[in-house]
């Protein structure tokens, strides 16, 4: 370890010059090496390896020359990632939302993971311990726990498919119109209120097997009627007539047959018993 105060040489007898030179060719060897940064002049650039650390720093002189710039640890690659690979022992961060990717067997093409646009507090996700069974999928806990968990896929088409919790389909509000829109991907289950004498449309995305049902609610001021577009079919052939009572529900339950016709079965003036 060594250290020089400068590295200019001054006129002097020549035992002294070459005592002079011999510290300051120390110092440039051992990179001024020391337990403290290099007192007396600096210069920017200078390296500096700091010993008061172990492993041992080394540091360079930024371009302002007021101050040291830690390059990393005396050691491989000076702590530094080794593109053949490496190891982490803190958090690394991608700004700006830049990607993680992992390329290919030849690199050619990767797939990328990557934050959203925009992030409204912190987040993190802590990956299950150990691998789940076949078809299952990630679930979080809402605390960011994740999780393999079974799911009913919806093309599902094994017999004997046993559900332990509660199967609830959503009810999907129409849009009140002379003839009314349905789009059958939407969901099974959907509810209207008339606001005036409507027809009921040929639905859309219609498949054989569907079934789910239709709440057709009067307004207020009731009397309105339903009429049922070319695609609809009723028991005995004749379309229901809804209830007409202002506020008053009939729930048309359906099922799409193998012809994806609609067979619709009405249930009138659907309420509390009196």
């Amino acid at each position: 370890m060594a250290q020089s105060t400068d590295k200019s040489l001054s006129n002097q007898s020549g035992a002294n010059f070459r005592s002079e030179l011999n510290t300051i060719l120390a110092a440039i060897a051992s990179n001024n090496s020391g337990s403290s940064e290099p007192s007396g002049t600096k210069v920017a650039f200078e390296p500096f390896v700091d010993t008061s650390a172990t492993p041992a720093v080394y540091k360079l002189r930024n371009s302002s020359n007021n101050g040291y710039i830690t390059i990393g640890p005396v050691q491989t690659n000076f702590g530094l990632a080794a593109l053949s690979g490496a190891t982490f022992t803190g958090d690394i961060t991608l700004n700006a939302q830049s990607d993680v990717r992992f390329a290919d067997s030849d690199s050619s093409n990767y797939v990328a993971l990557q934050a959203p646009a925009t992030v409204s507090s912190n987040v993190t996700f802590t990956l299950p311990a150990a691998d789940g069974t076949a078809n299952q999928a990630l679930k979080t806990d809402a605390s960011g726990n994740l999780g393999f968990a079974s799911f009913l896929l919806a093309t599902e088409t094994t017999n004997g498919q046993v559900v332990t919790g509660g199967v609830r389909g959503a009810i999907t509000t129409l849009t009140d119109a002379s003839t009314i829109a349905i789009d059958m991907d939407d969901n099974n289950n959907f509810k209207v209120t008339l606001g005036g004498s409507r027809t009921l449309g040929n639905p859309t995305n219609v498949v054989e097997g569907q079934t789910g049902f239709i709440e057709v609610i009067q307004d207020g001021t009731g009397n309105r009627t339903l009429a049922f577009s070319s695609n609809f079919r009723f028991v005995g052939g004749t379309a229901p007539t809804v209830t007409a009572t202002a506020s008053a529900k009939t729930v048309l339950a359906y099922a799409v047959l193998s012809d994806e016709k609609i067979m619709i079965t009405a249930h009138l003036d659907v309420k509390a018993a009196s």
